[in-house]
């Protein structure tokens, strides 16, 4: 999930390399001089995509199985979503006769990252896009956006359940930071 050649862009994901700079050894995260923290949602997952596409989107940032167990913050200049390495959500999905290989070479790689205090991380810039479509059903808020270069995402959040406050909350950062 690492990306080194995210700096500058709207949306960034990855995980070792975010310590010190996004979130911190205990996990959460680390503000700017000027932002606020407005709010925060545990038990959240986010899925991003680089494109608006159903079939084969360009995949920025994954959901796991299971129960959302991320935490979603929102400050007054960007969204950070954070969650714990879980070995089992990122390896069961391989375990199948032909890929135990990668499912162990996997393995072995995300408990190096767990035993340095690696988490994995989101963070989206909503100066830097404009939103264009949002929609909402219980426990899923989903963002389309757009940069102003042509650059087009599309943001899903999901919740452990429904929660309009919050959506409200993060639909509303989103209109008034973006372009829009």
């Amino acid at each position: 999930m690492s990306n080194s050649s995210s700096e500058g862009l709207p949306v960034r994901a990855g995980d070792v390399e975010g310590l010190g700079r996004v979130y911190s050894e205990f996990g959460g995260p680390i503000l700017g001089p000027h932002e606020t923290l407005l709010a925060q949602r545990n038990k959240c997952d986010v899925a991003v995509f680089g494109s608006w596409r159903i079939f084969f989107p360009k995949e920025i940032f994954y959901p796991l199985p299971g129960n959302p167990s991320g935490t979603l913050h929102v400050t007054s200049e960007r969204l950070i979503f954070l969650r714990d390495i879980d070995l089992w959500k990122e390896v069961r999905p391989l375990l199948t006769p032909l890929s135990l290989p990668t499912a162990a070479e996997k393995q072995s790689r995300m408990k190096k990252l767990k035993a340095t205090g690696a988490r994995q991380y989101c963070e989206v810039f909503p100066m830097q896009l404009q939103l264009v479509n949002v929609m909402r059903k219980p426990g899923l808020l989903r963002f389309r956006v757009k940069t102003k270069v042509g650059g087009r995402y599309q943001l899903l959040v999901y919740t452990d359940k429904d929660d309009p406050s919050f959506f409200d909350l993060l639909e509303n950062t989103m209109r008034e930071r973006s372009g829009t």
